[in-house]
């Protein structure tokens, strides 16, 4: 064949299947065990840059949180708040409450949380509501109304291990201090206080463990330091409305507001005492998508259909998608947050995702929720001291054998220039190895 005519035709097959003469590969040990997909897209000619496995359904991890948040911005919007109503049911006369304190659950994934310590936090909203109605007693009890809210909890697909750990922590339609606790194995105090568990403490010469079964109060936690004076684990709430309602009715008698907790059945909607707001969308998500935090992720994903199960939630969630034609076959989600070792994503639906989103009317809202390489977040460390430190904005995501990044490329106006999906499922290699293999690879690629 003459040259002249082969290399056209080469270049026409690169241009085909938008593979480059010279495309870089992702290079470990052990790389012919793993599945490798890789996606990048120049966004301003829609040209393929480097592509792998793209339509190979992978584990994707965290970097699911970023379909999750954009969802939420086009579905929800960026304004949105949840409302938690607290009613007085009852009559109230010369400083009593005859009838009940109610808190209409809202799903809401920031009350008393520790991500907004900038903000009021809800007890206190709830003291001073309370006294400026001179109420002193109530004679009701405190009722945290959660009926709207079916199967909650940890998700079904997550793993047993995870339950026990602060990254474990579930969903509920009434949510408190992240739905985690510290656990001081020495003396069993908690902090907040949490009534009605059991602690199992098991000096090992291993590295530290907890165990908690689903819906379970029973905790067991191991290690060679759980003996010591300071040493503590942040564990999951069971049920965060109970060690709510445990805290603040503590909270009111120091306070000087007693609750007598005698049944009192009440009829009709009360009377609102306060309407708690949680921080507008966009600032929710994007503590969800820098602290990578799995429960305001589920709570994120549960807001799509209010009232309805998880799967309702999700069935919208991938309908939206398909009608905005994104390849949506052989997607399996099971969560927001992609804890679950069962979700599968590909490489082109990720890329679909953000394409989609860089020309959409959120697109500076979305592009600014992801942590900035070398800078914020889980990629603090990601590139820092590189030619694209700062320079490129990814949510990472990880798990045993699976290394993942979904994020864009940024220009110097600060706009996005390229979508970059790396997903890396089944590696042998040490995970600090793959990383910084993963960093040579975008570093020669955006060269």
């Amino acid at each position: 064949m003459n040259r002249h005519i082969y290399s056209a035709s080469l270049a026409a097959l690169f241009l085909i299947t938008g593979a480059t003469a010279n495309a870089e590969k992702l290079n470990f040990y052990g790389r012919d065990a793993a599945t490798v997909g890789v996606y990048i897209t120049n966004l301003s000619t829609g040209q393929t840059v480097e592509k792998e496995n793209v339509d190979k359904a992978m584990i994707p991890a965290s970097i699911l949180k970023s379909v999750t948040s954009a969802t939420s911005l086009c579905m929800s919007g960026e304004n949105f708040r949840y409302d938690t109503d607290v009613v007085l049911q009852g009559d109230l006369l010369d400083g009593v409450l005859y009838g009940n304190l109610l808190i209409k659950a809202s799903g809401d994934p920031t009350i008393e949380s520790s991500h907004f310590a900038d903000r009021e936090g809800f007890e206190s909203m709830i003291v001073d509501a309370l006294k400026s109605k001179n109420i002193s007693v109530i004679k009701g009890e405190i009722i945290v109304d959660e009926y709207a809210f079916t199967d909650t909890g940890q998700c079904p697909q997550w793993v047993i291990e995870d339950t026990g750990w602060d990254y474990g922590a579930g969903f509920y339609g009434f949510n408190y201090k992240n739905n985690t606790f510290k656990l001081y194995t020495e003396t069993n105090t908690t902090v907040p206080e949490v009534p009605y568990i059991d602690v199992v403490v098991d000096k090992t010469d291993a590295g530290t463990d907890i165990e908690r079964g689903v819906n379970s109060d029973l905790y067991i936690v191991s290690g060679r330091n759980v003996e010591n004076k300071n040493f503590c684990i942040t564990t999951t709430m069971n049920s965060p409305s109970l060690v709510f309602v445990h805290n603040l009715r503590n909270r009111l008698l120091k306070e000087g507001i007693n609750v007598e907790d005698e049944i009192v059945d009440m009829c009709g909607q009360g009377t609102l005492l306060l309407r708690y707001q949680s921080p507008a969308n966009a600032d929710m998500l994007r503590v969800m998508m820098f602290k990578s935090d799995n429960m305001m992720a589920e709570a994120t994903l549960r807001a799509l259909a209010p009232g309805q199960s998880r799967g309702a939630a999700i069935k919208k969630e991938l309908a939206f998608w398909k009608d905005k034609g994104v390849a949506t076959d052989f997607i399996k989600i099971a969560d927001g947050s992609g804890l679950a070792r069962v979700d599968r994503v590909t490489p082109k639906f990720m890329i679909q995702v953000l394409t989609s989103m860089a020309k959409s009317a959120h697109a500076d809202t979305y592009v600014g929720l992801f942590p900035r390489a070398g800078r914020d977040g889980t990629v603090k460390n990601f590139l820092k001291n590189t030619a694209l430190d700062g320079k490129i904005v990814l949510k990472s995501g990880s798990m045993n054998g699976v290394h993942c990044y979904a994020g864009y490329k940024i220009g110097d106006n600060g706009k996005p220039t390229h979508a970059v999906v790396v997903i890396v499922n089944n590696f042998f290699c040490s995970r600090d190895a793959l990383r910084r293999e993963i960093q040579r690879f975008l570093l020669a690629v955006f060269k």
